[in-house]
Parts: C-alpha cells; sequence; structure tokens
C-alpha cells in the first residue's frame, strides 16, 4: 500500500447501512439483550452533527448505536487502522457492552469493550 493511498479513502466499510436503521442506545440494548451479548460492527463513524459535538456510532447487523463521547478519538484510530477496518469489513470485530458507576452522575453508565470475533 502506497503512503497516499491511506488519505484517499473515501468509503471504508462494504457495509451499506440500511434507511431504515434507527439509532439505539447502549442501555437499551443492555436492557435487552444482557451484558454478554456480541454485536458485530459493520461501520464505525463520527456524528459531526451531534448537538454535544463530535461523537461515535457504530453500525451492527440491526441498528445505529450512539457510543459514548469518551470512545470518540478510539473510533477515529479504528477508521485510521487498515487492518481494524479489514476486521470489520470481514464480520470479524464487535463489542460487549458493561456498566460503570461514577461520582458525577446517579444513574448507571454504560460503555463497551471492544471483542475479536471468529
Amino acid at each position: 500500500m502506497s503512503i497516499a493511498s491511506k488519505y484517499n479513502k473515501t468509503n471504508l466499510f462494504t457495509f451499506e447501512i440500511p434507511k431504515d436503521f434507527e439509532y439505539h442506545s447502549l442501555r437499551d440494548l443492555f436492557n435487552n439483550n444482557g451484558k454478554e451479548f456480541q454485536y458485530v460492527v459493520r461501520a464505525v463513524y463520527i456524528n459531526k452533527k451531534s448537538r454535544f459535538g463530535e461523537s461515535p456510532v457504530v453500525a451492527t447487523d440491526t441498528c445505529l448505536v450512539n457510543l459514548p463521547k469518551h470512545l470518540t478519538d478510539v473510533a477515529k484510530e479504528i477508521m485510521r487502522d487498515e487492518e481494524t477496518v479489514n476486521a470489520i469489513n470481514d464480520g470479524k470485530f464487535g463489542f460487549k457492552i458493561y456498566t460503570y458507576e461514577t461520582k458525577n452522575r446517579t444513574e448507571v453508565c454504560y460503555s463497551i469493550n471492544w471483542i475479536d470475533l471468529e
């Protein structure tokens, strides 16, 4: 791969997001499917039109998922990494949802752990 080709990517992911896909929160997915459910990541992008600034989004097999803002830099790194983009296109990259608590918030918070899929 040439150095310049790293910067000429226009469509990183082969998955076409259906027009009827809806956004779901990590909380809703966690409550519906539990903590052991494995989600296949089909695409990653940064929503630049969020009212809270840039925020990461993943496409799964069934929906779009808003990720926590603290994963924005990681999402950008994923999109720049050819090996990870290829793994996503091959259906070998995913995530599981976990919960955590913090002193700054009274409600339960949700985030993800990235996982390798077979």
